[in-house]
């Protein structure tokens, strides 16, 4: 998908966010990054749960009553730091190259000078040319690439792996789901948080952004919701200890399951238990009928794109990640 259009500029009328247009700004979401698509209960559930600490506000733009575009900043509460804000600034294709976008940043960026931030940070998919020009002309700068890859489950088989699982299953480590473990049970869920904490600093995230403390309770809350899928939420356990993980979510699209966090603790790294890991979770996607599974992973997450790449996913279109800094 490539957007680069010319058109005449249109005066929008851009005001505040109000709940009745959470289906408008979800609609414009899925048109720009249809990798990604949310529900209609996606951008609802994020602004509830969000850490009071974290700042956010939005607005959106309309021409002849009709929202056309949206833009706000947030922080992430897993990587937060008080002057550091992730954008949004989404458009309809239809309304591209008409000043919309401009009329939203401008005023985004002049509402967050109060809150005077070090830096602002954005998406593209590098293909989108009209995208990638308006950050670009801006003042962004790529700083991480994301490949998306894709994989076709009725091509997938299982059986070619089955020696790759059986090794890791004879070194004693079990390979469970998360619903076998016991999703109400509290113990469960602590030592699913546990793992999280002792892998995430190992999963790539962009350059700037450092790591900052999270309360159990609120990565639960976050790991909880609607799309969460126990039955492909695997676990590699050695005795009681949980060493890794790969899982399986829910999509938007009924067919697709797309894929979360696949991490092991160091000190259990290269005796093949990621792969083992995604190979359970894909068989019990093509088991349940689904028709593909989704991913992404950083450019340079070699480990991780190798296993991919012998389980059949296909890359698509890189995501990149464009930071602006403010502190000059």
């Amino acid at each position: 998908m490539t957007f680069m259009q010319t058109r005449e500029r249109s005066t929008a009328t851009v005001r505040s966010f109000a709940a009745d247009d959470y289906a408008a700004i979800t609609r414009l979401y899925n048109a720009n990054f249809p990798e990604f698509v949310m529900r209609a209960d996606d951008f609802p559930f994020d602004d509830q749960h969000r850490s009071e600490r974290c700042r956010w506000a939005r607005w959106v733009a309309e021409c002849a009553g009709r929202v056309v575009g949206f833009g706000h900043y947030t922080q992430g509460d897993h990587h937060y730091h008080p002057r550091k804000f992730q954008l949004a600034i989404m458009v309809d294709p239809a309304y591209f190259g008409r000043g919309i976008g401009g009329q939203l940043y401008e005023l985004v960026m002049r509402e967050l000078q109060p809150l005077n931030p070090l830096q602002v940070d954005e998406w593209s998919r590098e293909d989108m040319v009209c995208r990638v020009g308006f950050l670009e002309r801006r003042g962004f700068v790529a700083d991480m690439r994301m490949w998306t890859s894709r994989l076709d489950l009725a091509r997938f088989e299982p059986n070619r792996f089955a020696d790759d699982v059986q090794r890791v299953e004879a070194q004693g480590i079990q390979l469970r789901t998360f619903a076998e473990l016991g999703v109400d049970n509290p113990g469960v869920r602590h030592k699913l948080f546990e793992l999280w904490l002792a892998t995430r600093d190992d999963v790539p995230r962009p350059p700037e952004d450092v790591a900052s403390e999270v309360s159990f309770e609120h990565w639960w809350d976050r790991t909880g919701r609607a799309d969460l899928l126990p039955a492909g939420y695997f676990v590699a356990l050695d005795g009681d200890q949980y060493v890794g993980t790969s899982q399986l979510w829910h999509s938007p699209e009924a067919c697709e399951l797309r894929t979360g966090l696949t991490a092991v603790r160091r000190e259990y790294r290269r005796r093949g238990i990621a792969l083992a890991l995604k190979v359970k979770s894909l068989e019990f996607g093509k088991a349940q009928g689904y028709e593909r599974a989704v991913t992404e992973n950083e450019i340079n997450n070699h480990g991780m794109i190798g296993i991919n790449d012998r389980l059949g996913f296909v890359k698509q279109p890189a995501y990149v990640h464009y930071l602006k800094r403010l502190d000059s």
